[in-house]
């Protein structure tokens, strides 16, 4: 009787730690758990990479009971980027909470994913989404920033100031008008969004193996912090397009909202259309929130950066004090001619990118990834941080140097290594938008201030904090007025 029992529990523990055939090598699969127990949460995109030391470009692991590809190095993640077997997203379980299923842009697949996504990118273009017309509203809301750090006294924390103008400026699209810095409500948004993607796991956590656990979670523990973080923003949208229901006029839309819901009315009688107000909502949500959190990032470090290297800082105003002057804005037309300060920001991305682990994919079906098979229904992380990181391409990585993106003759050196908006059809929908905006914003900036770290507060590890994404490090600075 204990025998057959015996045998029954080796049995099934056999089964829960075995790898399909031909999965990519790993470490060992834990029953249940798999991997979970020995992920970082601090860090992740690191040890993800280092286990390619011992296993290849290609590990292979278990999150829970879901089986999970990583994929590191240029080689691989460019095969894995451009192999549209693995353009599928695995089931978000906040999705399922907060608007009863897969919706959005973001995180859906297949048709659903491809009508949306056309749809977004043809109305974002009609709306002037990164052209000419929207350098206007960054320019607007870049002179608020200026102003309000002005007035500050003291030392600044800039991430939350930097939060609100990215938020303002997506809006500004989204839902047609200008929100007032002045707004409480703004702030509070801002907050709860850096709470909510610093406390975020971009291996899904538990819950995502194992969603009853949920249940048990207390108040404070990160699933609930996301969870009513994204319940908070989907408030804030769902409120505007009950608004916009209201005053809609469809012979003169004004923003995506108000276009949104002129498609919806033309698919209103048909049963399998996608156009419906949940999908709405989400799709404002993965734009609204990734858009606001990730630009900050960028242009906080970007600040950062510049504080540690003063003489980085110089070369870039001084470029911007012969090309732009004095009486004016740095614009999109300037870029060419800044090939200096171009750079700077190309290395800002490379040496910390907002998203060092692309959102995951999934393979829609069975395919072969750098030799190894990849099962339908498995999770793949790109680490991109392994990639423009790579000490065997930038030779020092660790070293911010904004030259090695120049040529001999000073003008600007592209690289197809740097893709901190990832690459393929998966890359990131807002890319057009975000490189504007973090231009604009860091160049003013830079061109108006000197920084330098407040001494008062222990220096920064520049490392980051992780979460959903990458997100700065606590750290205050001096804004010198320069113009």
């Amino acid at each position: 009787m204990w025998l057959a029992v015996v045998m029954v529990v080796v049995a099934i523990l056999y089964l829960a730690c075995r790898k399909p055939r031909g999965f990519p090598p790993g470490p060992p699969r834990l029953p249940l758990v798999g991997f979970l127990p020995f992920m970082e949460q601090q860090l992740p995109h690191k040890q993800l990479w280092n286990l390619s030391s011992t296993y290849g470009p290609v590990v292979g692991l278990y999150l829970g009971t879901q089986p999970c590809v990583i994929v590191n190095g240029w080689e691989a993640v460019k095969e894995a980027l451009l192999n549209d077997d693995l353009n599928g997203r695995p089931e978000n379980v906040f999705f399922k909470i907060v608007f009863g299923g897969q919706r959005g842009i973001m995180f859906v697949e297949g048709d659903l994913w491809k009508e949306q996504r056309r749809f977004a990118l043809h109305q974002f273009r009609n709306l002037g989404f990164a052209k000419r017309s929207h350098e206007t509203v960054v320019h607007e809301e870049t002179r608020a920033l200026l102003q309000e750090i002005r007035k500050a006294e003291g030392s600044i924390t800039l991430w939350e100031m930097l939060g609100v103008s990215n938020l303002i400026i997506l809006w500004a699209v989204m839902g047609g008008t200008r929100l007032e810095r002045s707004d409480d409500r703004l702030w509070d948004l801002v907050v709860r969004l850096n709470a909510v993607f610093r406390a975020g796991d971009i291996s899904g956590g538990i819950v995502q193996s194992f969603p009853f656990v949920r249940h048990l979670l207390p108040k404070d523990h990160s699933f609930n912090i996301v969870k009513d973080g994204l319940h908070l923003v989907n408030d804030f949208i769902q409120e505007a397009i009950d608004e916009h229901r209201k005053e809609l006029d469809p012979n003169d839309p004004r923003d995506f909202i108000d276009l949104y819901l002129i498609e919806m009315d033309k698919h209103k009688d048909s049963p399998d259309t996608t156009f419906i107000e949940q999908q709405l909502a989400a799709s404002c949500n993965d734009i609204f929130t990734a858009g606001t959190e990730t630009g900050s990032a960028t242009v906080s470090f970007g600040v950062l950066l510049m504080a540690l290297h003063p003489e980085v800082m110089a070369k870039v105003q001084k470029e911007l004090d012969e090309v732009v002057g004095r009486s004016r804005l740095p614009s999109m037309d300037d870029r060419s001619k800044l090939p200096y300060t171009d750079a700077t920001l190309s290395e800002v991305f490379r040496f910390r990118g907002a998203a060092p682990i692309s959102v995951p994919h999934k393979a829609m079906k069975d395919t072969i990834l750098q030799g190894s098979r990849v099962p339908a229904e498995t999770i793949v992380l790109v680490n991109l941080y392994s990639v423009m990181m790579d000490p065997e391409y930038w030779n020092d990585p660790e070293t911010f140097r904004p030259e090695r993106f120049l040529n001999p003759d000073g003008t600007l050196r592209k690289d197809e290594r740097l893709i901190p908006f990832g690459k393929g059809r998966r890359a990131c929908l807002g890319e057009s938008l975000a490189r504007m905006t973090s231009f604009i914003v860091f160049t003013s900036l830079v061109h108006h201030f000197d920084f330098t770290l407040d001494p008062a507060v222990p220096v920064p590890n520049t490392e980051g904090k992780s979460g959903f994404t990458l997100g700065p490090p606590d750290f205050r600075v001096f804004a010198k007025a320069r113009i």
